[in-house]
């Protein structure tokens, strides 16, 4: 039987065990995908369940990047009852320190520094989307995460 026409443009291959953070999963649409969609872009969204360092150093990538910080609460998504931790800086060593407790939305452009990523406090889910605006995700400088 064929193929739909329009069926390469769908996917199933999007949940995964999260292979750097134990006990999380990822939900990709195409992080762990090579060239799905022409190979554009990269998604990674992670429902974040307990406090942990997600990035713990300082680095760049040569693309813009978006990320998202959302409630995971279903019944009020504004509900919003946590508290995380990026900083920003120009170089490596000095870095401003950003506290996240609310919906939030980050742009870094690219060649900004950024990290570490502290998710400090999660007393209720946030959905964390990471928008990449390149086929690979792939850092410069510092990469031990």
């Amino acid at each position: 039987m064929p193929k739909a026409k329009f069926e390469k443009y769908f996917t199933t291959d999007v949940l995964h065990v999260s292979p750097k953070f134990p006990g999380l999963w990822d939900v990709s649409s195409t992080r762990h995908l090579k060239n799905f969609g022409g190979g554009h872009l990269s998604v990674d969204c992670i429902l974040i369940t307990h406090p942990f360092i997600m990035v713990s150093q300082p680095h760049k990538h040569e693309f813009p990047q978006y990320l998202h910080f959302f409630s995971a609460d279903a019944g009020d998504q504004r509900i919003f009852d946590a508290e995380i931790e990026m900083t920003l800086g120009e170089d490596e060593t000095h870095g401003e320190k950003h506290i996240i407790t609310q919906p939030t939305a980050l742009y870094i452009p690219a060649g900004m520094y950024h990290g570490p990523l502290n998710f400090k406090v999660i007393n209720k889910p946030v959905l964390f989307i990471d928008i990449a605006v390149a086929g690979e995700y792939k850092r410069v400088g510092n990469t031990p995460d």
